[in-house]
């Protein structure tokens, strides 16, 4: 069972994903000077500020349930068609010019001085003008032209462009094939399954018990995370934060992005352009992401001052037996060999730290009045 805070603040195709402690599934692995993409293995950082805190025993929290539900199973489908629409041919599309907001099947081979290149020649590939993956100028280029016919397009590729790094900032020209309109999906077939999903199942009803499985055994975790997410924001809500430091914000500001920032730095480019091209086109712009960030960066700054107060107000203390204890379950968390290398990665006081906090979040749990769904 998950237990104690876990500050994820967002995941960037899963190189993103950072941990503050505070959790006995800690994963944090990354550390940052403030403003800077310099990292650093000790973890500790000690929030100032001034906090007077509210009530912290007695909460009452109602349990969601951990039941698998055909919703679930139908939420799974709707990100996976997130990732991957389920294009069809469109037959009732009658405007024979490309527009904004139309989704095309097109045929298409790039070349570069005349000379077709690696991975630059595809058919019957379907393409939103909207929302693509394309090199900047290839969808846009498409509008206007009238389906059916096969004409050139100049395109120049980023001077960052981490599929390819021989082509990056060359001019090219793709010969393309307007072959019909297309439309996306709500629903998903047996064929869309064994395309996109073959990995795990070839079926739709093969994929619905994979998924039903994969949740059976997430869920229950899930809900779990939830009421601990949920006790420590009730003792947020309930204190007053006469002080929080902008450099403590910075601080787990900085953590949560320290990975973009070296990701981006070794492709070449900023961090916005490293994000736009991995999720220009989810719903979360950058600047929205950015603003995530700095919310749950002040988030986590709370959680580090009213657990701090709790361990001082109660005067928790550990003794070598229960830190010896709770360290063999980090170690086991972080899958590092020894508590010795785990303290060396990390910093003993981090370690202390996460110890401390895992007690006042159980003080907060044990005297906590909570409702089984």
């Amino acid at each position: 069972m998950k237990k104690g805070i876990i500050f994820l603040v967002m995941t960037m195709l899963a190189i993103m994903a950072l941990t503050a402690c505070g959790s006995k599934n800690n994963s944090t692995n990354t550390t940052v000077t403030p403003g800077t993409a310099t990292l650093s293995t000790n973890l500790y950082h000690p929030c100032g500020g001034e906090v007077t805190l509210g009530q912290y025993k007695g909460l009452k929290y109602t349990m969601e349930s951990a039941e698998v539900t055909e919703e679930d199973i139908q939420n799974q489908i709707k990100l996976l068609l997130k990732k991957y629409p389920n294009y069809a041919r469109d037959d009732a599309h009658t405007d024979m010019t490309v527009k904004e907001g139309d989704v095309v099947n097109i045929d298409y081979v790039g070349k570069v001085a005349g000379v077709a290149f690696d991975r630059g020649t595809a058919t019957d590939q379907y393409l939103d003008i909207a929302n693509n993956s394309y090199i900047p100028g290839f969808a846009s280029a498409l509008v206007g032209k009238t389906m059916g016919t096969t004409f050139d397009i100049d395109v120049t590729f980023p001077e960052s462009y981490p599929n390819n790094p021989e082509l990056a900032g060359v001019d090219a020209v793709f010969t393309i094939t307007l072959n019909h309109f297309g439309k996306a999906l709500d629903t998903i077939d047996d064929a869309y399954v064994a395309k996109y999903a073959y990995t795990v199942a070839t079926t739709v009803d093969g994929l619905k018990t994979y998924f039903r499985d994969r949740l059976k055994e997430t869920k229950a975790e899930e809900v779990d995370e939830k009421m601990w997410d949920a006790l420590i924001g009730m003792v947020i809500d309930n204190s007053e934060f006469k002080t929080i430091l902008q450099e403590d914000v910075d601080y787990y500001y900085d953590l949560s992005t320290a990975t973009l920032r070296q990701y981006a730095a070794s492709a070449g480019m900023t961090e916005e352009e490293l994000y736009n091209y991995y999720y220009g086109n989810d719903e979360m712009t950058y600047a929205e992401f950015v603003q995530k960030c700095r919310e749950q960066a002040e988030r986590s700054v709370k959680e580090f001052m009213v657990l701090q107060a709790i361990v001082k107000a109660e005067n928790i203390t550990f003794t070598a037996d229960e830190y010896a204890k709770a360290a063999e379950e980090y170690r086991l968390a972080v899958g590092a060999s020894t508590i010795e290398a785990m303290e060396n990665n990390y910093g003993k006081e981090y370690i202390e730290y996460c110890v401390l906090n895992d007690k006042a979040l159980d003080l907060i749990h044990d005297s906590a009045e909570i409702t089984q769904p």
